[in-house]
């Protein structure tokens, strides 16, 4: 593979590629992404992230171990496996967010790790993550956070619902209690337990607050239509 080296990055991709003609773009975008982050958090990482563009999710699948398919996944501490071609392009916060982050903590909980890459993420499938979630509470599709602090309930609905609602959650969650009490939180481990320290608010209690907020807006006809086509094709 060849290589190129940034101020916090190294990328490696295939001769001849989509990266490859990419690469500078792909190197400056990555570094704005990497700047947010720190600032955000509050954190320096020490090591530079190593990028691994692969031309197809089933390249990624490969490397990750299961064959599945897979566009993109962080492999602590500093390396992330992603696919870009002309299709499929696969970098921005996400991943970088996962890496970043995890120099402060790694909690047990997946829907905490995968709320705050989605609140730097912002969108999924191009929508914002707080129109998702109201889509699910009109729509009857709604987890509660509660529910999703749980590794098994997490992991056995669908990621078009967890990873927005979480992402919408953490978005909330900073908003009005603020980074530094957010970050407080996610050097826990027992997430439940550390609701109630930092918050003063059980899960239940957190997620009537948060859903209640949420239900104040009201979804655009037209944005639910779009909503419906992506979930339906």
């Amino acid at each position: 593979m060849k290589q190129y080296e940034s101020e916090h990055y190294i990328f490696n991709y295939g001769e001849n590629t989509k990266a490859e003609q990419d690469i500078a773009v792909i190197a400056a975008y990555q570094e704005s992404c990497f700047r947010y982050i720190c600032d955000v958090l509050c954190v320096a990482p020490e090591f530079k992230i190593e990028y691994y563009l692969c031309d197809s999710p089933e390249e990624v699948g490969r490397i990750y171990g299961d064959n599945d398919p897979c566009n993109g996944f962080a492999a602590p501490p500093n390396k992330i496996y992603a696919v870009y071609n002309e299709q499929i392009r696969c970098i921005g916060f996400h991943e970088d967010a996962h890496i970043i982050s995890y120099t402060v903590n790694r909690p047990d909980c997946p829907a905490i790790r995968e709320g705050l890459a989605m609140y730097f993420d912002r969108k999924w499938g191009g929508i914002q993550n707080m129109d998702w979630t109201g889509y699910y509470l009109k729509t009857g599709r709604y987890i509660p956070v509660d529910k999703l602090l749980d590794k098994d309930n997490f992991f056995a609905e669908a990621c078009t619902i967890t990873y927005p609602i979480m992402g919408a959650f953490t978005d909330w969650l900073i908003a009005v209690y603020g980074i530094e009490s957010y970050m407080r939180f996610y050097k826990q481990q027992d997430m439940a337990s550390a609701m109630v320290q930092v918050y003063h608010k059980t899960p239940a209690e957190m997620n009537r607050a948060f859903s209640s907020y949420v239900s104040m807006f009201r979804i655009d006809e037209i944005l639910e239509q779009r909503m419906d086509d992506l979930l339906n094709n």
